[in-house]
């Protein structure tokens, strides 16, 4: 069986395609860092006040969210549940790591008002 060789409207097509991709994924990464960013502050603020670094809770109510959102947009939910689990084990472990540094100075807080 000979393979057939692509056409030049195949191979441009399919570049442009790629283009696009790469384009969104520059997007992804992006809007990711800004994502972990935030949970960083947030994972901060938890840790500063003594907060639980999960909340399973939000999780759930989150991943319900997206995956409606991923049926509105036919987005498999396979593939946004995958994602979001994901996210929320590496923030989980980013949110532990931060409370695990955190040293409290138990005479500066006892003095605040």
């Amino acid at each position: 069986m000979s393979q057939k060789l692509p056409t030049r409207d195949f191979t441009e097509s399919l570049n442009q395609y790629r283009r696009e991709l790469d384009a969104l994924d520059a997007q992804l990464v992006s809007v990711l860092a800004a994502r972990f960013a935030i949970t960083r502050r947030i994972g901060a603020l938890k840790a500063a006040h003594g907060v639980a670094a999960a909340d399973p809770a939000r999780e759930q109510t989150q991943l319900e969210r997206l995956l409606s959102l991923s049926g509105d947009l036919d987005l498999p939910a396979d593939l946004t549940r995958a994602i979001y689990d994901s996210l929320f084990r590496f923030v989980r472990e980013s949110h532990r790591a931060q409370a695990a540094s955190v040293t409290v100075d138990f005479a500066e807080v006892e003095s605040e008002p």
